[in-house]
This record gives structure tokens, sequence and C-alpha cells, in this order.
């Protein structure tokens, strides 16, 4: 078996994993903590016109038309500017489309002012994430935690971002006191799993990512990290076992040409 001794070797590989979204970031949600306004509350204030715009926003991100429901809400949100859900869920749908870096800046200079709404703020540090700028992420990740300090997706996306910047140990500090917060879940125990294998701890990255395949039997994207780091660990025929229950032939031996290239590494 493929043996990694070297932490170097493992972080390296997992970092290019990651960039392909080995990470699970929790979907957001339309309202995050104890915020003053929740859904309900802003659709009553809402009159015809805006109440349809709403709907149909909520039905594009429900289909996963982000680039849509982005570009409603930000209708919507013009005609109630003073709106923190109304903000929260066009700067998710602005980052779920793939612009972040767009809407960080508008955040910063338009509505600056609705930071100190626990879901904007989140938002927008998650949208910071997603623009590549970490260290702003990490700032306004911890001034969401001193909002929301018992909301577990606070504390995963804030392990990311020490992920990204190689801040392992901060990393699964974090990842632990989400699941104090929220046991047993799989999307905290996927990513503190990657951190302790791109910390050097490839055994208890196993044992994790193997509990959480456990609890979510039908979590593709699990499985699949799992048979990443089963290849890694060198045990490739478990890599293909899992591989080949979510992927066609094809797939599957493309993969298995990725995870071959782990042969010898470091011996």
């Amino acid at each position: 078996m493929l043996k990694l001794n070297s932490r170097a070797g493992v972080s390296q590989i997992l970092r290019v994993a990651i960039v392909g979204g080995a990470l699970m970031l929790a979907a957001g949600c339309e309202t995050v903590g104890d915020t003053t306004a929740g859904p309900q509350t802003a659709q009553a204030q809402m009159d015809n016109v805006q109440l349809t715009l709403y709907e149909a926003a909520r039905e594009a991100e429900a289909s996963n038309k982000y680039e849509m429901a982005a570009g409603v809400y930000g209708r919507l949100f013009e005609r109630r500017p003073d709106d923190p859900t109304i903000l929260s869920a066009f700067v998710r749908n602005m980052r779920y489309s793939g612009r972040a870096p767009e809407i960080v800046d508008y955040v910063q200079a338009k509505t600056p002012h609705m930071l100190t709404d626990p879901g904007v703020k989140f938002e927008y540090a998650k949208a910071l994430l997603a623009a590549g700028r970490k260290a702003e992420a990490v700032v306004a990740l911890n001034e969401s935690l001193a909002i929301l300090p018992n909301d577990w997706q606070v504390y995963s996306a804030l392990g990311i971002a020490y992920d990204s910047m190689g801040r392992f140990d901060e990393a699964i500090a974090v990842y632990t006191a989400a699941l104090n917060r929220s046991p047993n879940n799989v999307v905290v125990m996927n990513n503190m799993a990657m951190s302790l294998a791109m910390s050097g701890k490839l055994a208890d990255a196993i044992a994790v990512l193997e509990r959480a395949a456990g609890i979510n039997r039908s979590n593709a994207h699990v499985r699949q990290n799992l048979a990443l780091l089963y290849a890694i660990n060198g045990d490739v025929e478990r890599a293909r076992a899992l591989t080949a229950m979510d992927l066609d032939v094809s797939d599957v031996e493309t993969n298995l040409s990725f995870y071959r290239r782990f042969e010898g590494l470091n011996q």
C-alpha cells in the first residue's frame, strides 16, 4: 500500500481536490439565527408587485436558476432597500451564480449599514470567501460568530476559510465547535475529514468520513471524498468500489487514472 508520511504531500494533493469542491459549504438559509424580520414578516409587508417578484425569485432559486434569482432579488431589493431578508437572498444568489466579487463590491459601496443584520453579515462573509478575499472573510465570519455563537453554519464556513489559508489546526477546532452544536452533521464531518487529511492525519480523516458516509448513505459527495482518501492511502480497490456507486464506467476510469497518480508518492 502507498504510505504518505509527508504532511506536505497530502496537503498538496488535497488542495487540488478542494479547488474542485471537496469541502461542502452549507446552503444559505433565508434567515440565519435570530433576525428580527423573517420571510413571513417580509411577505406580509409586500404589495402585490413585490410579492410577485418575491415568489418568482424563490421559485428560480429552488430550481437552481441562480442568475435569474439574483436578478429578481436585485430588482426586489431596489423596491425594498431596507429589507435584510431580501438583501441576504440577493447576496446568496449572486454568490451561487459565480458573481461573488461583484456582490461584495456592491455591499461595501451601497449597503454597508445593512451589515449589522446577522443574515446579511453571514451571506456577505461567505461571498468574501467565494471571492477569494480570505483574510477579510475570516474577520467577517468571526464577527458573525459574535452575533450567532450557536449557529453551526458560521463555524463550518469559518473552518473552510481557515482551510483555504492552510490554518488546519484552527479549522479543526471550529469544525469541532460546529459538531458540538450540530452533532453528526455530515456537512461538518466532511469538512473536518478533509481538514484532518490536509494536516497529515489521514487515518483520522478516513475514520470521520466513514462515519459520515454511514450516517448519510445517499450523499455522493461524501462517498467520492472518501474514495479520494482511500486512494491517497493506497487502497485503490476500495476507492474504485465507492466511485462506481455514483459514476458511469468511463468516469470511474477517469477518476482511477487520477488516483493512480498517488502511486509511489513520497517513496
